[in-house]
């Protein structure tokens, strides 16, 4: 039986998204191309509520996971909180010609510095830069910990770069003040309710819910082309079509936003997603890298089986990657069913832990991430799949070839049939 997962109250996916965050062994990936974001929590009350305090006096003194938990569940135990909502804070980067992240929709957070002491101090030396937010604040934000790493690839080439997540609970009724940089076009705490809904009612590939961003597969394998445009490029790029990415929508509203500037609904200049845009008036588009992330977050927060959820639910990120439903309707069908074998909830965290003895004895977490799981499967259905059409295509040839074959020599034979009854009519 589903359950209405908007009914459960938003501390009891904060509560247990702590629990996690200290108790689930970490995947992290080594790699000298690292960036760091926060994901920021804020719980919101009506303004005539009186927002409760948080007392971090035993976590001060401990420093422990378990005091962490402590602290956390006793500040959100507390009966003023029991009605309050969840959001999460997004920010729509500012657009410049070249930048391949232009007006996309993510996180606050950049490359890491040699300087930083680790990567949480990158993700709040970044906030502080980008938003003028001070996460190390003990009275504004409270830090729960860190989610897997997450990896960025690029169609079949190796992995490009590692972004390490960190996750702050707002602790005090008001946000502080923002003072956005240029780097970021707009800010806006969307509703976890939001979240929950695509939860609930998952799109389909290709459904009337369904959205995407279409990447030109050649445009990425073949950069240096993109603009000469030779004829064996075209060619590919109509029989291999577009990488359709999921994109979850997220609506905003103007009392939850904060804007730097007016043309957050323009298109992105010169991006490597080519002319689209990712934010309008009302929504936000959220794909890849960021969505990604934000589904490691849920997947830690469910307070409840995934599977009383709804029946078609895997993650907030999916479906994986499809390519043109046309062309390729049998590599799509391969994908979404390992899709829903591999990349099941119950083959993910919190359920499914792969361990390992990392560096200095310590316990981590070794589980695929969401595009390493699909692109080994993708490596394997694509090739299989150009084989079979091949073979099928080869033998279709090898029969139209035939079947003309026998017709000419019909038709010859007629012709000399007919040849020879005129010559005996004329004798």
């Amino acid at each position: 039986m589903e359950t209405n997962i908007r009914d459960i109250p938003h501390v009891e996916f904060i509560a247990q998204l702590v629990r996690h965050l200290v108790s689930v062994p970490l995947s992290q990936v080594q790699s000298t191309k690292r960036g760091s974001v926060a994901l920021i929590v804020r719980l919101v009350l009506p303004n005539d509520e009186p927002f409760p305090t948080i007392d971090l006096t035993s976590f001060a003194q401990l420093k422990t996971p378990a005091s962490l938990v402590q602290v956390v569940s006793a500040f959100l135990n507390k009966p003023a909180l029991a009605a309050a909502k969840a959001q999460i804070l997004f920010i729509q980067r500012a657009k410049y010609p070249g930048d391949p992240w232009s007006g996309h929709i993510g996180f606050p957070g950049g490359k890491c510095d040699p300087t930083d002491a680790s990567d949480q101090a990158t993700a709040e030396r970044e906030t502080q830069e980008e938003l003028g937010v001070d996460l190390t604040n003990p009275g504004d934000f409270l830090y729960l910990g860190r989610l897997d790493d997450t990896c960025l690839y690029s169609l079949f080439t190796p992995m490009r770069m590692v972004a390490s997540p960190h996750v702050y609970l707002q602790v005090c009724r008001d946000t502080p003040g923002m003072a956005i940089s240029d780097e970021v076009a707009s800010a806006h705490w969307v509703e976890f309710d939001h979240i929950l809904q695509a939860m609930a009612r998952p799109a389909q590939p290709f459904s009337k819910t369904y959205r995407s961003i279409p990447i030109n597969i050649a445009s990425r394998l073949f950069p240096a082309y993109r603009h000469l445009r030779p004829m064996w490029y075209r060619l590919f790029e109509r029989v291999v079509g577009s990488m359709h990415y999921t994109v979850l929508s997220l609506k905003h509203t103007p009392q939850n936003s904060i804007v730097r500037t007016t043309d957050h609904a323009a298109a992105t200049t010169e991006s490597w997603c080519g002319s689209m845009s990712f934010a309008s008036d009302t929504e936000l588009y959220l794909w890849g890298l960021s969505l990604s992330m934000l589904s490691s977050l849920v997947d830690l927060s469910l307070p409840i089986k995934p599977r009383l959820v709804s029946r078609a639910y895997v993650s907030i990120a999916s479906p994986w990657p499809q390519m043109e439903p046309c062309l390729w309707a049998d590599v799509n069908y391969a994908l979404n069913k390992a899709h829903g074998i591999l990349w099941s909830p119950y083959r993910r965290k919190p359920w499914y832990v792969k361990v390992q003895q990392g560096p200095q004895g310590r316990i981590v977490g070794n589980n695929d991430d969401f595009f390493r799981t699909y692109f080994h499967v993708l490596r394997v259905v694509f090739p299989l799949s150009c084989v079979c059409k091949a073979a099928i295509i080869g033998y279709l040839s090898k029969l139209a070839i035939s079947g003309t074959i026998k017709l000419v020599k019909l038709l010859l034979v007629q012709f000399s049939e007919h040849a020879c009854i005129s010559r005996l009519c004329s004798i």
